[in-house]
């Protein structure tokens, strides 16, 4: 269409398009419409009271979230610089790809919101998480949205938040409780919900949650690092998002608890355990699987690749789908490396992330020639069109 338009040396007008399709049947339009990018669809409300009421049905998004995950998900990358996020989309690379260099999907940037913590769960089918001063918010960076939800409880001063989807209901929930003390009670959040109103869930174990976001939540259930009891009895705690009931999973005696060397990943589709260790020839990987029967299996690998390839530290990112494991530079200045290693082949590979952040990028945003050292990366996000 696009050569034929050039050969006659004319294009149709937005509104000679937008007429067109108007006329197509409902169906057919919500197949056309599910195929453009988020922020044309965005844009596309604009064009119709039609269009606006299709694309935001909630099966129209739930249909579009199932595509995004179907096309392969991305990689988030936010940086932090005085009260603005500058956010920015890259494919989310796998073994079959022929480039090794990329831009930019999409960027934009955007205003802190003002109860602000740059310290987010991982992103869960689309949305991500924080907390400040005792009281969540919800980010869905699709359609540049925050959402700030009422404290869960007055009389908490120090919470932990975890984010969970259920793939069954197509809703997500917020669970929140203190980080502070031993309890047997959280509060829990239903986003989408008429009214936002915490529910009271009782816990059954004495828990305390390790402060931090290092949870996971894999096929609607959430897994976190707790004790139960006291300090010494520590355990992974799995909490179903559409249940709502807690069990403790049992760890090895052996796994160490060493916070700043260990990562919760989805491996396989199963919960894992990552145990880093630093030698001379690189790094070893231990790597615990929960199986189906609640059973921990363990592997080890070498990682043979150097940390400092360009002069500057990586660190263990997350995860793909394919298996791979994703480092990232713990500093940004202009294109960077993504290395991504494959414990199964026990083979690495390098795609060069580019135009982030530019001279041009700098000089718009008054941003000098110093490195971005706030950064947050979250593999494996896909594009939802829930406006929260």
């Amino acid at each position: 269409m696009e050569q034929q338009e050039e050969e006659n040396g004319r294009q149709s007008s937005p509104t000679q398009v937008s007429n067109s399709i108007l006329s197509l049947p409902i169906d057919l339009t919500s197949e056309i419409l599910l195929k453009l990018s988020a922020k044309s669809i965005a844009r596309s409300r604009f064009v119709s009271k039609l269009w606006s009421s299709i694309t935001t049905d909630s099966h129209f998004i739930k249909s579009f979230a199932t595509r995004s995950l179907l096309l392969k998900p991305s990689i988030l990358l936010v940086l932090k610089k005085t009260d603005k996020l500058f956010v920015f989309t890259f494919r989310q690379h796998h073994q079959n790809s022929k480039s090794y260099s990329y831009e930019p999907l999409d960027s934009y940037q955007i205003e802190c919101p003002k109860s602000f913590c740059f310290s987010f769960t991982e992103s869960v089918h689309g949305f991500l998480c924080f907390t400040k001063s005792a009281r969540p918010t919800v980010w869905n960076p699709t359609v540049r949205r925050f959402l700030t939800l009422p404290k869960p409880e007055m009389s908490w001063k120090n919470i932990t938040v975890f984010l969970g989807y259920d793939p069954i209901e197509g809703k997500h929930k917020v669970v929140c409780m203190p980080c502070d003390n031993f309890g047997n009670e959280c509060r829990v959040l239903t986003l989408g919900s008429a009214k936002l109103s915490w529910r009271k869930i009782k816990t059954n174990y004495n828990q305390l949650p390790f402060a931090g976001n290092d949870a996971r939540c894999i096929d609607g259930v959430v897994y976190y690092k707790a004790c139960i009891d006291h300090m010494n009895h520590r355990v992974i705690m799995s909490f179903d998002v559409k249940s709502l009931k807690f069990q403790p999973i049992s760890l090895p005696w052996e796994i160490p608890w060493d916070t700043r060397s260990q990562l919760l990943i989805p491996y396989q589709g199963r919960l894992s355990f990552v145990h880093e260790e630093h030698g001379e020839n690189g790094y070893g990987i231990k790597l615990w699987v929960l199986e189906k029967t609640r059973k921990w299996s363990d592997k080890s690998f070498l990682v043979r690749f150097k940390h400092c390839e360009t002069g500057l530290k990586t660190k263990l990112s997350g995860v793909t789908d394919a298996g791979e494991f994703i480092y990232l530079p713990s500093t940004i200045l202009k294109s960077f490396n993504v290395l991504y290693f494959h414990p199964e082949r026990n083979s690495f590979r390098k795609v060069v992330f580019q135009g982030i952040p530019d001279d041009d990028f700098r000089i718009s945003n008054r941003l000098g020639d110093r490195r971005f050292h706030a950064i947050q990366s979250f593999p494996n996000h896909i594009e939802n069109l829930s406006s929260l």
